[in-house]
């Protein structure tokens, strides 16, 4: 059974708004739950948002020696979920940019290689493998970073882009290229980890931004379907009434 492009788009539009939104509801309830400890202070008490990577979570035991029961599937369940609901959601990114095809499929293909870091960093916690665990965290934000200066160029390209979308893309650019800066020269601190929830939870607003352009776009495609439905149909009643 062959899908339409419209099913597609609504279908990845919701995927992504899904995944968004289960991440940043399960993510709560697992700082909830985290044993406590931070790298600095390993008797602090609870999930301290600044002072702890949202890795810490996803770990076996926490940094205060307490195991990470409830914490720790639920975080990795849930990123790795997400993971998934972006592969989905990236599946149809090409199905956006028609006139730029080879533009939509780098982005398609970034985005995907993106999506798998997070799944990577969910199947490994930081305690158990560390070095595949950072080679998810490198496959999720090179990638992205490459998504949003493509998508960018993408939109900058078309004959009226949405300066809004572009901006908010812009800005997430900026963020994501600062903390693979932090990374790349061994930054730790609490700064590296204030940055890192600055990148995720504004990664997390630019993917719903963009499934509901994705939903409204699917729109769009039935609106003119509807209008090329009609015009075929009159078409065809002026050859009938004319040949008659």
């Amino acid at each position: 059974m062959k899908i339409s492009k419209q099913l597609q788009l609504q279908l990845s539009s919701i995927s992504g708004f899904i995944g968004c939104m289960q991440f940043l509801f399960f993510s709560m309830i697992a700082m909830l739950f985290y044993g406590g400890g931070t790298a600095w202070n390993k008797q602090a008490y609870g999930y301290t948002f600044w002072h702890n990577a949202f890795s810490d979570l996803g770990k076996t035991v926490s940094y205060s020696g307490v195991p990470n029961t409830v914490s720790s599937p639920i975080f990795n369940s849930t990123l790795s979920l997400l993971g998934l609901t972006l592969i989905v959601f990236y599946v149809s990114i090409p199905k956006l940019y028609k006139e730029k095809k080879l533009l939509g499929y780098i982005i398609g293909l970034f985005g995907i290689i993106s999506a798998t870091g997070l799944i990577v960093i969910g199947l490994t916690p930081d305690d158990i493998n560390s070095s595949i665990h950072m080679l998810g965290v490198w496959l999720w934000g090179i990638p992205l970073f490459l998504v949003t200066v493509s998508v960018i160029i993408a939109d900058l390209i078309t004959q009226n882009p949405n300066r809004i979308h572009v901006i908010f893309t812009a800005g997430l650019s900026v963020a994501v290229f600062i903390h693979i800066l932090q990374g790349l020269s061994n930054s730790w601190s609490p700064l590296t980890l204030s940055t890192q929830k600055v990148v995720v939870y504004y990664n997390i607003a630019w993917y719903i931004l963009f499934s509901r352009r994705m939903w409204l776009h699917s729109k769009l495609i039935s609106t003119w379907s509807h209008v090329f439905l009609r015009l075929e149909n009159q078409a065809t009643a002026i050859l009938l009434w004319k040949y008659e």
